[in-house]
């Protein structure tokens, strides 16, 4: 692509800094979020670090929503290089990470998907992934991929109501 070397390495050093500081896999689009919002990478260039980065072991993409996290590999490589950043940058992503931290985790431990199995059968997943434990999974047939959809979209803004009725419902005497 283009930019000079010294560019490719800086900007893979600040993906690096970004899944070290925020501490939890996270998808594609939410790195994406952070360097455009920040303005620290472009889209293009992104693209390629995370493809080099996973290509050289340094993060590693897993799961359905493809989300992705350090490697030792990865974690030594910023800690010896770390000074090559910009203070400004790494105050930048800290910051940001400071303050949406919770929110991205949210995010990426509340997960919902679909798929078809036929023309009038789609299986819905719905988890709640709290701390590596999975607190539900949930997986439900339904007949059309608008039900699948509303479904999904329903489980990422009532997920705790649904949570809280079943559990209640289910340690009732």
């Amino acid at each position: 692509m283009n930019g000079n070397s010294n560019e490719i390495a800086l900007n893979k050093l600040i993906v690096l800094l970004i899944l070290r500081e925020i501490d939890l896999p996270i998808t594609t689009a939410q790195i994406t979020d952070i360097v455009l919002e920040n303005n620290l990478i472009n889209y293009f260039d992104l693209q390629q670090c995370l493809q080099e980065l996973e290509e050289a072991k340094m993060i590693v993409k897993f799961g359905n929503r493809e989300t992705y996290q350090n490697t030792e590999m990865g974690l030594k490589t910023i800690e010896l290089f770390f000074s090559r950043i910009d203070d400004a940058v790494i105050s930048k992503i800290k910051a940001y990470v400071s303050k949406n931290k919770e929110k991205i985790r949210l995010e990426t431990q509340v997960r919902s998907d679909f798929i078809k199995k036929s023309d009038t059968e789609y299986i819905v997943n719905l988890k709640v992934i709290e701390k590596d434990i999975v607190l539900i999974d949930l997986s439900l047939n339904v007949v059309s991929a608008k039900q699948a959809k509303l479904i999904c979209s329903n489980w990422e803004n009532k997920y705790y109501q649904v949570y809280d009725q079943i559990m209640g419902l289910l340690i009732k005497q």
